[in-house]
């Protein structure tokens, strides 16, 4: 039996900004988990610089003067992948020779893991421990219900850990030749066969990992449930339900309806600042955005199209739960008014999560759910995480998790046999509008 000490990353490697939390399985006082900060902070950018010679990451300090800059690399690899354009709607500008978007991803990965190895070197000090590190990252749900990106995405997790094993921890810079070099050497990683048991230890869908904690609060029973996740460049959308058994503890999670479109904060904040006349420069309006709506209606009536767009994810992931329960009054009854999370940046525009709280079968409001503190959870300062953090920390909190106390997760068709209490079918208030 080992005697090392155990830590596990949980990498959500986001479309603009990237968290990790790590777990210590061997914490003074028993298991738990920390947010990993980088110079005092929790978001790291996920874009790629390069420069004349080198690839950058993690940086957002430098401008299209000293670099090519390329944001959103996760999307564009899953149009990479799936050769479907709609996953990514960035500027199609020329990637650096020799490199695709999948490369870019490897290597972000790459770097991800290697802050997540620096963090737990910070944390433990002066110590001196022999450890060892695994990890988990996260993918949309939508992306891990499709065969071809749960594939693609397993492969660029399994390249990047390879990367990390043999060659160790990357800096926030590399030489462009040597990250080709690295990457061809590495390149058959990803190709020896795992069981299929295994996937959800290197990947795992973002929205299970997200209700991580809403599954282990007491204070949130079984139920059908909907998350929204506004992030900077995409909104992910998943319908599903918490399983109980016959004491009502609940055992499993079951996704019925999980949708990504690539529309999030950056076109909300896009639209406004246009209606401001800001000339293109809207992050200057990260944060402030609810002000400039309430005082300003043609902001308002600039973000109504935006709204829409992140709406439509919800509507279309409610699509699809409704063709798997339509046949059974019971669970449609249950549906009629189940709860939202809403998380992610859009999280903290009201304007936002009063559009996709309203039912997109009965057109009515929802009851908000809220993710609890978990009491495992810190900071790696040591400081509590705020509610304000906890809507960002929440998908690579859920991630650093392995092991038995993952509930059991069913895919989309594997839902567990609905009773079928009548041979009618439930027609909702605004009807088939919604459910076609």
């Amino acid at each position: 039996m080992s005697s090392k000490r155990r830590f596990h990353l949980g990498i959500d490697y986001g479309t603009s900004a990237s968290k990790i939390v790590f777990r210590d399985y061997g914490a003074p006082g028993g298991e738990a988990a920390f947010v990993a900060l980088r110079d005092g902070a929790f978001r790291i950018p996920s874009r790629v610089c390069v420069t004349a010679t080198d690839l950058v990451f993690g940086d957002n300090i430098l401008t299209s003067e000293d670099c090519d800059i390329y944001e959103s690399v996760k999307m564009r690899a899953a149009t990479d992948i799936t050769g479907n354009p709609e996953y990514y709607l960035g500027p199609a500008n020329e990637l650096p020779n020799g490199f695709n978007a999948k490369d870019l991803a490897v290597l972000s990965v790459w770097y991800l893991i290697s802050e997540g190895h620096r963090a737990i070197t910070r944390y433990l000090g002066s110590r001196s421990e022999d450890l060892t590190i695994g990890m988990t990252m996260g993918v949309p749900m939508a992306f891990f219900k499709d065969e071809r990106l749960r594939s693609g995405f397993l492969s660029i997790a399994r390249q990047a850990w390879s990367l990390y094993r043999t060659e160790g921890a990357i800096g926030s810079t590399i030489l462009a030749e040597k990250a080709l070099d690295l990457l061809r050497k590495h390149s058959g990683a990803a190709a020896i066969p795992i069981p299929q048991y295994e996937v959800r230890d290197w990947i795992r869908s973002e929205a299970e990992s997200a209700m991580w904690s809403a599954f282990r609060s007491p204070a949130i029973p079984e139920g059908p449930y909907a998350k929204v996740d506004i992030g900077a460049g995409t909104t992910h959308a998943s319908l599903f339900r918490i399983y109980s058994d016959s004491r009502r503890a609940k055992v499993g999670l079951a996704f019925l309806g999980a949708v990504s479109v690539p529309v999030g904060m950056d076109a909300v904040d896009r639209a406004i600042a246009e209606s401001q006349h800001l000339e293109g420069d809207f992050l200057v309006l990260r944060g402030s955005e609810e002000k400039i709506l309430r005082s300003d209606p043609k902001a308002e009536a600039a973000m109504l199209p935006v709204r829409e767009e992140i709406y439509e994810a919800y509507r279309k992931s409610w699509i699809e739960t409704y063709h798997k329960i339509r046949n059974s009054v019971a669970e449609l009854e249950r549906w009629r008014g189940h709860k939202v999370f809403v998380i992610g940046g859009g999280s903290f525009v009201p304007a936002l999560v009063e559009t996709v709280r309203i039912h997109p079968g009965r057109r009515e409001p929802l009851e908000l759910g809220a993710l609890e503190q978990p009491t495992d959870l810190l900071r790696a300062d040591s400081a509590k995480v705020s509610k304000a953090e906890m809507a960002f920390v929440g998908v690579a909190y859920g991630l650093s998790v392995i092991g038995l106390s993952i509930p059991e997760v069913y895919e989309p068709d594997q839902i567990p046999p609905l009773p079928d209490m009548s041979d009618r079918r439930v027609r909702l208030e605004s009807d088939d509008i919604y459910a076609k």
